[in-house]
């Protein structure tokens, strides 16, 4: 092809990047790959931030995690084929939870298309509807170049939801040989150092309820200003049932942390009945705080669900009102308008938690070390600390255990399709954004399952401690029914899953720091140890088997609900 198809292209790409700047793009992640030469190229003379990652399925995670660290789209890049299909999980937990990345896939001209031309696929459309906005423009020195702009600026503005809903776009570019050229002079901006596109974001509405006296709020993420909603919500004399990453457990007096051990007491659903239940950000990860809701709006409770998403993110299905907007937006418009609920409504709620919280002290005062005490450790690591938790039984255990305290531990999850897909990844990417401490907890299988991420570790400046909850297998499916109702060998093989490699030895093949811990103390000085130290520090605490997990678990859940009736009843 000739030179000047090289430069149009160079140009073409170049203009990408300065436009997508201008719209508040800082990072790129690139895997290596023939033909994206020529973003890749713009993207490495621009003043992006760029990290390499080998391993497309884990660079797609790191860069979910930096994404989730800044509140910032973040750039993929690609080379043509199955490196494009790798990125499918990642984009598929970026648009369930709301996360903004731009995922560029390169491709190979329509003529090498249909012929067997080698790393060629069908590209259009790869990632269905599981991106908000995707773009095929074709080859770029088919259309003019005052439209690479605003394209541009259409890729950063729909990721960062012009819509209100934030998410994954794909644009699909195909490049032409030579994929090495020099850049002409770029388009002039219409605006210079401002987006060619902008949005303002809508006032927010009025909300009326029909009762306000017993109300109770269940926040998850994407709540707005954490500091905002608490300042309302505690005017408003409002129970806050707080998940772990909504970052309103900071130690307000009128948060509820225990919501999942309170609702499992027939005593408290009897005797705590709320007129209004008001749902901010993401739905609850507890299915005993999701069927309450269900029961409650069956007795004609108002549900009221405030966000940006309506029914596409409200799982119980239960009749409600939406209101859109950013939700501490909302509550400050309403706290403004309405007479705050009754002291004793909320004083109840906080004396039932109490009550929770010393039948649990006494179950944990036995010092045994497992994964429930593990999750109140990392639950108070304090607000200099964000902590990156699995999506299996991690963030449940954070959600039943985690505290309220002073001191507030940020916490990231990948919950869109709550998979195990890519935490260590994530965990990565978020280490790579902050300059506060960052520290993962992860099951062995999911640490095996990203195991390709420590290939790549962190960034030289960077630090990660992982933390690996080590019970030989899936620990989560002890839980379900399949462990009562199939033979011990078949649930072991299908659900169980040990693996053979120890956790400890893996860790150490890839150069990591890599410590075991067999009780608390242990633990706590292996934190305190890696804390502050850059590269990657992996923490193998051995737990006790998954069937003792169980009754762990239930041990704990029971003396709550016995200490409720005792007191309540």
């Amino acid at each position: 092809m000739s030179v000047a198809i090289g430069r149009t292209q160079a140009t073409f790409c170049a203009t990408l990047v300065d436009e997508l700047m201008a719209g508040g793009l800082r990072h790129a992640v690139i895997c290596p790959g023939s033909r994206s030469t020529p973003l890749a190229i713009a993207i490495g003379a621009s003043a992006l931030t760029t990290h390499v990652r080998l391993d497309e399925r884990s660079a797609g995670f790191f860069a979910l995690g930096l994404a989730r660290a800044t509140k910032q789209a973040v750039l993929v890049l690609v080379t043509s084929g199955t490196a494009a299909a790798e990125l499918h999980a990642a984009v598929v937990e970026a648009q369930l939870d709301r996360v903004s990345l731009i995922i560029a896939t390169a491709d190979r001209p329509p003529e090498l298309h249909g012929i067997g031309s080698p790393q060629t696929m069908h590209q259009e459309g790869l990632y269905g509807d599981h991106v908000v906005f995707s773009a095929m423009p074709g080859p770029c020195h088919a259309w003019p170049e005052n439209l690479w702009r605003p394209f541009a600026s259409r890729l950063i503005l729909e990721s960062l939801g012009s819509n209100g809903r934030p998410g994954p776009v794909h644009v699909n570019l195909p490049f032409i040989e030579p994929l090495v050229s020099e850049a002409d002079a770029l388009p002039a901006s219409p605006r210079p150092g401002q987006a060619f596109y902008t949005a303002a974001p809508a006032a927010p509405g009025e909300m009326t309820l029909a009762s306000s006296h017993r109300c109770v709020v269940i926040a998850g993420d994407g709540i707005g200003d954490a500091e905002v909603f608490l300042a309302q919500s505690a005017v408003m004399q409002w129970p806050v049932l707080a998940d772990p990453r909504s970052g309103l457990r900071s130690g307000a007096e009128h948060v509820i942390a225990s919501g999942d051990a309170l609702l499992r007491s027939e005593v408290v659903k009897a005797t705590l009945d709320p007129s209004v239940i008001i749902l901010a950000g993401a739905p609850p990860a507890s299915k005993i705080v999701n069927e309450w809701i269900v029961d409650c709006a069956g007795r004609g409770t108002e549900i009221v669900v405030l966000g940006h998403d309506g029914p596409s993110r409200h799982p119980t299905q239960v009749s409600a009102t939406f209101v859109s907007g950013e939700p501490s937006a909302i509550l400050e418009n309403f706290a403004a308008t309405a007479s705050p609920g009754e002291s004793s409504w909320l004083h109840r709620w906080q004396e039932s938690q109490s009550i929770v919280l010393d039948a649990q002290a006494t179950v944990f005062g036995d010092g045994t070390f497992c994964e429930p005490s593990v999750a109140v450790t990392l639950s108070q690591l304090g607000s200099d600390v964000t902590l990156v938790s699995s999506s299996s039984m991690p963030i449940r255990d954070l959600e039943w255990f985690g505290v309220n305290t002073g001191q507030s531990t940020r916490v990231v999850a990948n919950r869109g399709a709550n998979g195990i897909d890519g935490v260590v990844s994530t965990a990565m990417g978020v280490a790579t954004a902050l300059t506060t401490s960052v520290v993962a907890v992860v099951g062995d299988l999911a640490f095996f399952h990203d195991v390709s991420a420590l290939v790549d570790g962190v960034d030289d400046d960077s630090g990660l401690t992982v933390v690996v909850l080590d019970n030989g297998g899936g620990g989560i499916f002890s839980f379900l029914a399949q462990r009562q109702l199939l033979d011990g060998d078949v649930f072991e093989e299908f659900f169980g899953t040990p693996r053979r490699p120890d956790v400890l030895s893996v860790a150490r093949g890839f150069d990591a720091e890599a410590r075991e811990v067999n009780s608390h103390p242990e633990f706590l000085e292996a934190l305190s140890a890696a804390q502050g130290q850059t590269g990657v520090h992996v923490i193998v605490a051995r737990m006790p088997s998954r069937d003792e997990n169980v009754a762990r678990h239930e041990l704990l859940h029971g003396e709550a609900v016995k200490a409720l009736a005792t007191a309540l009843g």
